[in-house]
């Protein structure tokens, strides 16, 4: 048998007669009563929370928070075949920007930035392919090593706000804030990026973004340079008036240096590839350091002392040694000074070529030098001339050479593309 409030609920019918509201189960009613609080209580929390969102909704769009990032990517271009170098090269583009550092060229794209931005730029036309620009943060600086884009951007004067990619379509693949302050110097090798800054030495991973390590100078000490390569990081710090080398491995996750030791003069590194030297500030002299335990070795013959030491201050704070191997798996280390000289592991000069800019290594086994507008390629071992390019109205003073196809990228202050 059916309740009359269950028929008027059922039916749909009118008020019941001498009642003015909606007939309602006893259950129902008491539900209601014992939960009139704590819904009340939530619808208004509901009414709080959509207001706030609101306000910062308004306040991000009025700063331009949610507009501060621009960016354009891109399918990976086609491949672009390796061929010889041709004898006469002209120029095919040039842009303004400057190249990343490292080597600006892989996977038919040249990486350059300005200001905001970084570009990835086709190889054979200089065409933009992808960007990206952060409106309210400068390019500090840039790096391209193993298909990978290192973008650092500086956030209240420290060049700390670190943006990856591919470099083949600009694609993000990382971000990360890191704990180095102040103006930042950056370079790259195989696998890692390190990166110098008056109190800190520092190595991740650019894959990732990971650290491999970090280095903190002593309190009230400063570094004042960092080389990195093979046999480690070979870093030069002060503390007033006292003078340090300091080598760390270069991709292992060692908390601690493998050495440091204490030098009578200031030492800016210069090798850290098939051997450990640095070059002394006061006299311009070269010396070995043995590699497991810092002893000062044997002196290295790179050009006239006085030519060398007027040289160092213009050194880079953070630089990767230029280093490659031969059939046989030796070790080759390219040190510029007064001119390119090719080390062995024993530190003994092979050859030398008098060079306007950085040695490059193209093929494995070649190496560019160059004058004014001539491009020279050396055999590794032997130095040994076997192609001179010329550039049509070009000099190479102070730029990087790298190779694209039959042509050459030359990085200095500007990017400019030869074919």
């Amino acid at each position: 048998m059916a309740y009359p409030d269950e028929l008027t609920a059922e039916t749909g019918s009118g008020n019941r007669a001498g009642h003015g509201s909606d007939p309602q189960h006893p259950a129902l009613l008491a539900y209601r009563a014992r939960t009139r609080r704590s819904m009340s209580i939530y619808a208004g929390a509901l009414v709080l929370i959509l207001l706030l969102t609101f306000v910062v909704i308004k306040v991000i769009y009025a700063h331009g928070e949610l507009t501060k990032v621009s960016r354009l990517t891109a399918p990976a271009p086609a491949t672009i075949a390796i061929t010889p170098t041709a004898e006469r090269l002209s120029l095919r583009w040039r842009s303004t920007d400057r190249p990343a550092g490292g080597n600006p060229y892989s996977s038919g794209i040249v990486v350059t930035y300005a200001g905001h931005t970084v570009n990835g730029r086709d190889a054979l036309t200089g065409a933009v392919r992808w960007h990206y620009t952060r409106s309210d943060e400068d390019v500090c600086d840039v790096v391209q090593q193993d298909q990978s884009t290192i973008a650092f951007y500086n956030r209240d004067g420290n060049c700390d706000e670190v943006t990856a990619f591919v470099t083949a379509t600009g694609e993000p693949k990382w971000y990360r804030t890191l704990t180095d302050d102040g103006r930042l110097s950056v370079s790259s090798a195989p696998n890692v990026v390190l990166v110098v800054s008056d109190t800190t030495v520092h190595v991740f991973d650019n894959a990732g973004g990971i650290d491999r390590w970090a280095w903190a100078a002593p309190n009230g000490c400063i570094v004042d340079r960092a080389l990195g390569g093979t046999n480690g990081v070979l870093a030069s710090y002060h503390c007033g008036t006292t003078n340090h080398l300091m080598v760390h491995d270069l991709t292992t996750g060692a908390e601690v240096p493998r050495w440091t030791i204490t030098v009578a003069t200031p030492f800016v590194p210069v090798a850290a590839g098939t051997l450990l030297a640095a070059a002394s500030a006061t006299t311009g002299r070269v010396q070995i350091f043995s590699a497991d335990k810092g002893v000062a070795g044997a002196f290295v013959s790179v050009g006239d002392p006085s030519t060398v030491r007027a040289q160092l201050p213009a050194l880079s704070r953070s630089q990767t040694t230029t280093e490659s191997f031969d059939a046989k798996g030796r070790v080759f280390e390219l040190v510029r000074l007064e001119a390119v000289f090719c080390l062995n592991s024993v530190g003994r000069t092979l050859w030398s070529a008098p060079s306007d800019q950085a040695p490059t290594v193209i093929d494995g086994d070649q190496v560019a030098t160059a004058r004014g507008a001539t491009l020279v390629l050396h055999t590794l071992t032997t130095g040994r001339p076997t192609k001179t390019v010329t550039l049509t109205g070009r000099s190479t003073v102070g730029a990087r050479v790298f190779e694209v196809s039959s042509g050459l990228v030359i990085a200095g202050t500007t990017t400019e593309m030869y074919s």
